[in-house]
């Protein structure tokens, strides 16, 4: 499982997108599962990546099973659905995209009170999508929320969504942040074979671009 957690534009959405587009490169066949909780899926982004690499956009937009997730029980009903996908439609699904995995649970559990039945919950949530992952052989992709620290007065504010539990489920962790020019800058800040690195981008129509 791969997260991607930073502020709003910093590029989430796209590499989302772009993975949706870009793992059928190699087999026609390829389904990409998007579960949208926040409205964020756009078609054309999409046909812009699929002429980009040359592949048929439209085809490529088929591939793309979207679901709009409206709650965080119908977010992990849609999760569990997947494996009928797999096991009774037959879909050769090959990445899994949550955009965002914790959006409706930050709004639905206010308060301090609330934090254990949230985490709970999440927890439970995560693991049905490492299950799919090792079941099947997917990638699942979730993008991440962030929160400032207003009482931190040395280094970078901002912390992820979702506490120990997100951090815990995610094989990869990688913080996008806004750079100079327009660009954004990745930073690997936990993988268990790379060392912590960090690199800067381009998000642009027909998709990333190394500065």
């Amino acid at each position: 499982m791969v997260e991607c957690f930073g502020e709003f534009g910093s590029g989430k959405t796209q590499i989302g997108h772009l993975l949706s587009v870009r793992s059928q490169l190699d087999d026609p066949t390829a389904v990409a599962v998007y579960i949208d909780t926040e409205n964020t899926f756009r078609p054309e982004r999409v046909l812009q990546f699929a002429q980009s690499v040359g592949l048929d956009p439209e085809q490529t937009l088929k591939n793309i099973k979207v679901a709009r997730a409206y709650n965080s029980d119908h977010q992990m009903l849609l999760a569990e659905k997947i494996e009928e996908l797999i096991t009774k439609d037959g879909l050769n699904v090959k990445v899994i995209i949550v955009d965002s995995l914790t959006a409706h649970f930050r709004a639905e559990f206010v308060g301090r009170g609330t934090l254990a039945d949230r985490q709970q919950k999440l927890n439970k949530h995560m693991h049905k999508l490492l299950k799919l992952a090792d079941l099947y052989n997917v990638c699942v992709y979730v993008t991440n929320q962030v929160m400032a620290k207003p009482d931190q007065f040395f280094g970078d504010p901002t912390q992820a969504i979702g506490g120990h539990i997100v951090a815990h489920a995610s094989t990869f962790r990688i913080y996008l942040r806004k750079g100079k020019k327009g660009s954004r800058v990745g930073k690997l800040i936990d993988s268990p074979n790379l060392p912590e690195s960090e690199c800067s981008f381009y998000v642009e129509e027909s998709g990333l671009k190394d500065v």
